[in-house]
């Protein structure tokens, strides 16, 4: 992928974005506390869920992490045409024993705005093993811009 169709390369982030991920299991009907929340920068794209971890987080009782301050674009490039990129994607990894870990890639965060993101956390198997119909972890592309 060429730089200018990168997201953000290049371009200064003197905004602010909020993000706060909400994990649960059973569908989204539990909340868990105690998950590990991972949040990287969305750079290398040769291996994209393992950029540095600007920070990480855990869980409350209600399955929130606190809010995430992150930088992203000013909101004016919103504003006009081809002014700039308009968000800062991030990846997100969230861990807790006894379920599979899940990985988001590339989130999106605008200037000025709350994200939230939903985590269903899969439980394990109770013998502990996998089968071949169950993945090792979960992969999964949140959001592709335009651009993309």
């Amino acid at each position: 992928m060429d730089t200018e169709s990168r997201p953000n390369v290049g371009v200064p982030n003197t905004g602010q974005g909020t993000l706060i991920v909400h994990v649960t299991t059973a569908r989204g009907s539990i909340p868990l506390e105690g998950a590990l929340v991972h949040v990287r920068n969305g750079y290398p794209e040769s291996v994209p869920a393992k950029g540095d971890v600007l920070t990480t987080r855990t869980t409350n009782r209600d399955g929130n992490t606190p809010r995430i301050l992150l930088s992203a674009p000013p909101r004016q490039n919103t504003l006009t045409p081809n002014a700039g990129n308009t968000y800062t994607p991030y990846n997100i990894d969230v861990y807790l024993e006894g379920y599979f870990t899940q990985n988001y890639l590339r989130v999106p965060i605008f200037d000025g705005i709350t994200a939230i993101q939903p985590v269903d956390m899969i439980p394990l198997p109770e013998n502990g093993t996998t089968d071949s119909r169950t993945p090792d972890s979960e992969r999964f592309l949140e959001s592709t811009g335009p651009d993309l």
